[in-house]
């Protein structure tokens, strides 16, 4: 009995592992789902709890471009479908789906802010390489990928045009470049409008999320 009782000791925990419920989250990226690892937190995750700007009640993008560029080069590949080998397929791109822009530059050069805000570094061998978040009001958030070497600390607040890194070829890259997302509400879009212009909110804040305008807690605006 004693062996029996610790055998099943030893079997439990397999047990509540294969038994606990998979977890469904509102769409990061398109067919981002960290190669089915459970333990590894994803950016759409990170932007879901990281602290942002408060957004003021009457809070409404200017008339001019709410981005600026983080750096002018080359655009060696743009947002969207793509038959690139190393970007990561989905349903409706099954050649591979790419999140954000790249542009091409010798590795050091600076990569500066496009937009103010909280300022978050963080390190990845796989994917993003050396990167920066940037939490600004609003629901917009900014991705710098692959860089040589982050220049912000923790949290640390930012305007637009500090220098926050430099381009690099760190994680899944073949060559120097800075990969740039925007991204609404966790949700990577195209950047290009959002340098060239000010586009409107796709859809309204979910409620509760960082930085949300006082009072939309259920998510009205």
């Amino acid at each position: 009995m004693p062996r029996l009782l610790r055998a099943l000791g030893c079997l439990l925990p397999l047990t509540l592992i294969a038994a606990a419920p998979v977890q469904t989250v509102p769409d990061r990226t398109p067919g981002e789902n960290d190669l089915q690892r459970p333990l590894v937190v994803g950016v759409y995750d990170w932007l879901t709890i990281l602290p942002a700007p408060q957004t003021p009640a009457d809070f409404a993008p200017g008339s001019g471009p709410r981005e600026q560029w983080p750096l002018r080069g080359p655009l060696t590949q743009p947002f969207g479908c793509t038959g690139f080998e190393l970007e990561r397929p989905v349903q409706d791109c099954p050649g591979g789906f790419h999140t954000g822009i790249d542009i091409g530059l010798p590795q050091g050069t600076p990569i500066r802010a496009a937009g103010p805000g909280l300022a978050y570094p963080f390190q990845d061998t796989e994917r993003y390489g050396n990167h920066v978040l940037i939490q600004e009001a609003g629901g917009v958030s900014t991705l710098y990928g692959h860089m040589v070497r982050t220049n912000v600390g923790w949290g640390q607040p930012v305007k637009a045009g500090d220098v926050i890194g430099f381009v690099g070829s760190t994680g899944n890259s073949t060559g120097p470049h800075l990969h740039f997302e925007v991204r609404f509400a966790g949700v990577p879009y195209d950047p290009m409008p959002y340098l060239n212009g000010s586009p409107p909110d796709p859809f309204p804040l979910p409620a509760g999320w960082p930085g949300a305008p006082p009072g939309d807690w259920r998510g009205l605006r």
